[in-house]
């Protein structure tokens, strides 16, 4: 039943989020869109006429050499847009003939020094396209406009610049046309730091700069926008996903709004950002609506919850440590596993009574099984027979049955677990797998079921490790009155069937082949060689080994010897 209301719940309030979203992202679209258009619809037709212009100089239709004709035709081009504050035309020599609307007369000027009039010339030589240029400030007219730059080329000869100006206020006035609630304020910056209009404030324009003229956020008498960016904002975490607009939360003088805005190229030198800000309350709303009916149902399921709570508790505790002690046991962690205690739910009792026994039998289990070569079955997931280059070690303790026989029993395994130990520990360290134990011998290999390029050489490490362990565990021997170890290793590498052999009730992951007799009997073969009585440990390597890791070990050449079954003599080397 909890789950039950939950899940309507759950799906009641996401429905509702959704459509909340769907309605802000819905409304902060459409203003933006209807900005946008009014922009368009003001500023798209000059680019417009500014071409026309310029396609009738270029065709020869009109002489900008001719004054008169030129003026009547930038007169007649501004005629049907009420919004165009003058046309005119820049020639080469920084000469500027310039219609107003309200006169239609032709003023000519000369702005050879004028830094507007540079950098447009400026802009037409790095691209000669027509676009729209940084604001202006005319002081005749007492304003700021916008202006678009059309220049005409002909025959790749540079004929002059068509210019066209609108008002920044008529621009304004286009935004404003499009209205919002009383509380929603527009505006439009001109690049991040700047106001071109906003909402309720007059803009006036006081100084003239080289890039443009509109007052700073920090200029304007609203504190809430001069700080869009510099306070500290909050994200629309709610409102992602596909959409035309960004917007954040900030906080001013203790109270929260929201704005929401984006970013239009192309009208000005710089990008202009346009949106509008709104109180904080009439933003969430809806959303303080909809955490209201969910706050109801959340109140419903708590006596549901607090019961279900303990139940479940009950119920999850066994269930966990059932879980985490599975998760120990795939890691072959069996010795740091601890039994399941009972439950009083019979199904769960019974899990863990069948654990319990698992894990018993996993202990012992663990003791005849090698875990790391498990553990690598595991990994690979398949023991399939197959042909692998291989290397075999061998090890054998030196005069171990005669002074076993002087040793108590318990005495002779101590000695033996000890032993083992040293060697499955540098073993191990080298990736290697021990096959088996015979008597006071190791058998070792490298190369499966791990495919390991460098079984050779970690072979030889292993051995080299173990001669360190021997040495150090003889040392602590000799301090406790006891005799040192002293012992024989030998190492092949050849070609080995490697995979399980045995029958369908015992099987043995191991090697098979003429490798493992040769690496015994290289063992052997140190029964026969000279060996210093400060010598713990002689380790021989065949000429296959020798071939693989001679420049990375010192190897001494000991001779050729013949090894049973074998038709020629091998060459035998002492690692040092």
């Amino acid at each position: 039943m909890t789950i039950a209301i939950l899940v309507v719940l759950v799906i009641s309030l996401y429905t509702g989020l959704e459509n909340t979203r769907e309605l802000l992202i819905g409304n902060a679209t459409n203003q933006m869109a209807a900005m946008q258009r009014s922009l368009a619809h003001t500023l798209d037709p000059l680019e417009n006429r500014a071409q026309d212009v310029a396609q009738q100089i270029y065709e020869g239709k009109i002489d900008p050499a001719d004054e008169e004709g030129l003026r009547k035709v930038l007169f007649a081009s501004m005629a049907g847009d009420k919004n165009i504050k003058a046309m005119g035309f820049l020639y080469p020599d920084f000469r500027v003939n310039m219609v107003d609307r309200k006169t239609g007369r032709l003023l000519r000027s000369s702005h050879d020094r004028d830094p507007v009039s540079e950098r447009v010339m400026r802009d037409m030589d790095v691209s000669p396209v027509g676009s729209w240029g940084p604001l202006v400030y005319v002081p005749e007219a007492g304003e700021t406009v916008m202006n678009y730059r059309q220049p005409v080329l002909k025959d790749n000869h540079f004929i002059g610049v068509v210019i066209i100006a609108i008002p920044v206020a008529a621009v304004s006035q286009a935004v404003k046309l499009n209205g919002l609630d009383p509380d929603q304020r527009r505006f439009v910056l001109y690049g991040d730091d700047h106001v071109l209009f906003h909402q309720g404030y007059t803009i006036a324009s006081e100084r003239i700069t080289l890039d443009g003229v509109a007052p700073k956020l920090t200029q304007i008498g609203d504190p809430v926008l001069s700080s869009i960016w510099s306070a500290p904002r909050t994200p629309f975490r709610m409102i992602k996903g596909d959409r035309n607009f960004d917007g954040h939360f900030t906080e001013v003088g203790g109270e929260k709004f929201q704005f929401i805005y984006t970013t239009l190229e192309g009208y000005t030198d710089k990008p202009l950002i346009i949106g509008y800000q709104l109180p904080f309350e009439d933003a969430t709303r809806q959303l303080s609506r909809l955490a209201s009916a969910g706050l109801v149902g959340l109140l419903i399921l708590v006596i549901s919850i607090f019961l279900a709570f303990f139940i479940g508790r009950k119920i999850s505790q066994p269930i966990r440590a059932l879980a985490d002690a599975s998760q120990q046991i795939s890691r072959l962690d069996f010795k740091s596993v601890e039994p399941l205690k009972r439950s009083r739910l019979k199904e769960l009792d019974d899990a863990a009574t069948a654990y319990n026994t698992m894990l018993r039998g996993l202990g012992w289990f663990e003791n005849y099984v090698p875990k790391s070569l498990v553990k690598k079955l595991m990994i690979s997931g398949d023991a399939h027979s197959e042909t692998r280059n291989v290397t075999v070690m061998f090890t054998d303790i030196v005069g171990f049955t005669p002074q076993a026989e002087n040793m108590p029993s318990e005495e002779v395994a101590n000695l033996l677990n000890e032993h083992f130990e040293i060697l499955a520990r540098a073993i191990e360290k080298e990736g290697g797998t021990i096959d088996k134990y015979i008597g006071d011998a190791v058998m070792a290999f490298w190369g499966a079921p791990d495919h390991q390029i460098d079984h050779p050489a970690r072979a030889c490490r292993a051995a080299i490790s173990i001669a360190q362990g021997i040495r150090e565990n003889n040392e602590i021997r000799q301090s406790a009155g006891k005799s040192p170890i002293h012992m024989r290793i030998g190492i092949h590498t050849g070609q080995l069937v490697v995979g399980n052999i045995g029958s369908t009730g015992r099987l043995n992951y191991t090697v098979v082949g003429d490798t493992v007799n040769v690496a015994q009997r290289i063992e052997q073969l140190g029964k026969s060689l000279n060996i210093s009585a400060h010598t713990d440990i002689l380790t021989l390597v065949s000429d296959n080994v020798h071939d693989e890791v001679k420049d990375m070990f010192k190897l001494t050449h000991s001779g050729e010897f013949a090894v049973k079954g074998r038709d020629s003599k091998i060459s035998i080397y002492q690692l040092n």
